[in-house]
């Protein structure tokens, strides 16, 4: 989740650190300003994401933007129910390191009207995340309350997003509000750690070893499952970060 959310604030918010003092906005200082066509635009916002993503990971406490390398989830949780599995999922402490070497490959920008569309493609090589997990399962007949740590790497990760929203005014200045999000994650491969699953450590390292042999068939019914728990959350925390992003600050002016 926190990795899509990165992916959109860097997107838009493609600017130094340099904050006016009354208002709290973002505006451009040492990088070039953008042209106004869509095409040319998107390879610009590419270039200048690639530069900024390693230079904001402190983050910015002035405009609400937390470091993000590694990055904090105090909790989340999130029900799930398949087949003959359902329950509850909750995790906290987490902290996810990596997300500073997010590189991205391509930026396609559609504009009609106050209408937007932005679609991107990235990819991080490494991905680590690690926390403390609490869930109430019920497998067929069986009650299961795993409760422990858990430390699982992604490597190879690509991101496809998908994103509309609306430029409306506000002081005289331009920005954008996004109403939805399509959200594409894949990885080549995962590595999973944990233990609290069962009182015996032998079955705990016997789910452990399964969860590793086949954690496509696992990511393939968790990710739907839990979208509509962390979607809402990545939307609303992007549209915070664009508050303070007037975006003519990095568009080049009409000649």
């Amino acid at each position: 989740m926190q990795y899509i959310e990165l992916l959109a604030i860097c997107l838009l918010a493609t600017a130094p650190r340099t904050v006016l003092a009354a208002s709290k906005y973002i505006t451009d200082e040492d990088l070039a300003k953008c042209p106004k066509d869509a095409v040319e635009a998107g390879d610009c916002i590419k270039i200048l994401m690639n530069e900024l993503i390693p230079r904001m990971r402190f983050g910015d406490p002035e405009l609400n933007i937390e470091p993000y390398d590694p990055l904090v989830i105090n909790r989340l949780s999130f029900l799930y129910s398949t087949g003959t599995i359902d329950g509850k999922i909750s995790v906290r402490n987490v902290k996810i390191y990596g997300f500073a070497q997010h590189k991205v490959d391509k930026v396609n920008i559609k504009v009609k009207g106050d209408k937007v569309k932005v679609r991107v493609l990235s990819n991080v090589e490494k991905i680590n995340m690690l926390g403390e997990y609490k869930s109430e399962l019920n497998v067929s007949s069986l009650q299961l309350k795993p409760k422990g740590f858990f430390n699982v790497t992604l490597f190879d990760a690509t991101l496809r997003v998908i994103a509309n929203g609306d430029i409306y005014t506000k002081d005289d200045m331009r920005y954008l509000r996004l109403n939805d999000i399509e959200i594409e994650p894949k990885i080549r491969d995962l590595i999973v750690k944990a233990n609290g699953i069962f009182p015996d450590p032998e079955l705990d390292e016997l789910a452990v070893n399964i969860a590793n042999s086949y954690w496509r068939d696992i990511y393939a019914i968790v990710l739907p499952e839990t979208r509509p728990a962390w979607a809402p959350v990545v939307l609303r925390q992007i549209n915070q970060a664009l508050l303070h992003v007037p975006i003519d600050q990095f568009i080049q002016p009409s000649q």
